[in-house]
């Protein structure tokens, strides 16, 4: 592992770390206890994200491990994006976790308009926006160092396959973003929905990566 790994790796832990401090204290009755019982789902959610996040980044250093000047401004870049990005992430899950279960869900961050929420939604599609385009640049940086790394014929395709997955949550992002602001008085606050073509536009682009792979792999047996 090299030093940017180690320190991008106890950068996530403290922004879990940031997400457990913002619970309640510790309760000192029963009503307290539940209380702090029904913050876990959120709190659950907020952390996966968190993770998936992490894995991502985790998986590209096991694979190519570049460890040349952009590539540390990147990850450098990741971390402080993130670092910030966990307050928007814990709101806007805690108001949604809040509004889904009929205010069963507790949520500290309070709001008076849907025009709050899709501000609210706004700033978090910015900092996904932003982890997004910088994944796609780690990515992008790998495919102009393929010589470099020796990749493969598949290993490249590999690469190319995560820079389009990066590009389409990029614009997904972007679209939230611009919905949520352009919409603002009226359905900006719907804007968050877009997220949910994410698992669709994934499996198309890891469907057509599987179909080039098999021909690749047919071609290579001929």
């Amino acid at each position: 592992m090299t030093r940017i790994e180690v320190f991008s790796d106890a950068a996530f832990a403290f922004a879990v770390t940031m997400l457990v401090i913002s619970l309640s204290s510790m309760p000192q009755n029963h009503h307290e206890l539940l209380a702090a019982i029904q913050r876990i789902p959120a709190f659950a959610a907020s952390f996966a994200v968190l993770m998936l996040i992490w894995v991502t980044h985790r998986r590209w250093s096991q694979r190519f491990g570049l460890d040349d000047g952009v590539s540390t401004v990147l990850t450098l870049a990741l971390i402080f994006v993130v670092l910030i990005y966990v307050y928007p992430l814990k709101l806007i899950i805690d108001l949604m976790f809040y509004a889904f279960s009929q205010r069963w869900f507790p949520a500290d961050f309070q709001v008076s308009s849907t025009t709050e929420v899709a501000i609210l939604v706004a700033i978090f599609s910015g900092g996904f926006f932003l982890i997004a385009l910088i994944q796609m640049g780690l990515y992008l940086r790998t495919a102009h160092k393929t010589e470099d790394l020796c990749l493969n014929p598949l290993e490249q395709l590999l690469v190319r396959k995560e820079i389009l997955v990066w590009v389409v949550l990029t614009i997904l992002a972007f679209l939230g973003m611009l919905i949520a602001l352009i919409f603002m008085s009226t359905v900006g606050y719907l804007a968050g929905l877009v997220y949910s073509l994410t698992p669709i536009a994934i499996f198309v682009v890891t469907l057509q990566t599987r179909k080039k792979i098999q021909l690749k792999l047919s071609e290579s047996s001929d």
